[in-house]
């Protein structure tokens, strides 16, 4: 009797902060507008691209060198992209292209996330790339955009760093025995875009994962019915520390093939 009452007073609480504060909860963006010259890449150039619904969307990008791909960049969910810009420049480095997406409310865009904006905004920039080969490059938040643009046909190629199921899979590897994810309104199921992705796909994941699990990130390289599908476990490293030298190594070799 005293466990359910602790469980429904906590479920309680729970719903009641998850109304008032759960988009600052999923979207923690720093909305920090920074020039790509002020993160210390001075090879990357600032465009905007408008929504349809009359917003701005801040993009960094880079043109490959021949015989290079681009890379149509979705960022995770924490911070902006001049924490990105390192990785950025490692990237450049290989004569790789870069289209980095800056989400609503992020990097210096306008507008306010949520799941089907930030879903509609990733698919019409996708739309409008034109470089080939281009490459789908999701990082935590972002693997669930490129999926469900991959599994649209979009994109010769996917990468995927810590990709999950479910926000609602997510809560519950940290709650096990509550139902707290199922009173997220913003839960970004990725199994089934998962399903229809045919492209060739590198999967990362660090075996120490405390954010998403690596669990999540095998089910979905499962469900991806690509035949041409490499899994990257990265010993000893969590959701922030996968920028490693043998990731680099893999990733590169992988995007070498496109």
């Amino acid at each position: 009797m005293l466990k359910a009452a602790i469980l429904f007073a906590s479920t309680s609480y729970f719903a009641w902060y998850l109304e008032r504060h759960e988009t600052a909860m999923v979207y923690p963006f720093d909305a920090t507008y920074t020039t790509p010259a002020e993160a210390g890449e001075t090879r990357l150039r600032e465009t905007r691209v408008e929504t349809g619904d009359g917003e701005s969307l801040i993009l960094w990008r880079v043109k490959a060198r021949e015989n290079r791909p681009t890379i149509l960049y979705f960022p995770g969910n924490a911070g902006g992209l001049r924490d990105r810009s390192p990785r950025f420049s490692a990237l450049i480095d290989q004569g790789y292209g870069i289209v980095a997406m800056g989400y609503r409310g992020s990097s210096g865009s306008s507008g306010a996330p949520d799941e089907q904006t930030l879903t509609e905004d990733a698919r019409a920039v996708a739309a409008l790339e034109t470089a080939r080969p281009l490459v789908l490059y999701g990082e935590s938040l972002g693997t669930a955009l490129a999926l469900r643009v991959a599994a649209e046909g979009i994109g010769d190629a996917v990468v995927l760093e810590a990709p999950f199921t479910s926000f609602i899979d997510i809560v519950a590897a940290q709650y096990p025995r509550d139902d707290l994810g199922e009173l997220l309104t913003q839960q970004w199921k990725s199994l089934m875009s998962a399903r229809d992705v045919r492209q060739p796909l590198l999967v990362i994941h660090g075996d120490i994962d405390k954010v998403v699990p690596i669990a999540l990130g095998r089910e979905i390289f499962e469900a991806v019915g690509s035949t041409d599908k490499h899994f990257l476990e990265i010993t000893g490293k969590g959701h922030r520390t996968l920028w490693t030298d043998e990731m680099k190594t893999e990733l590169f070799a992988f995007l070498n093939a496109r």
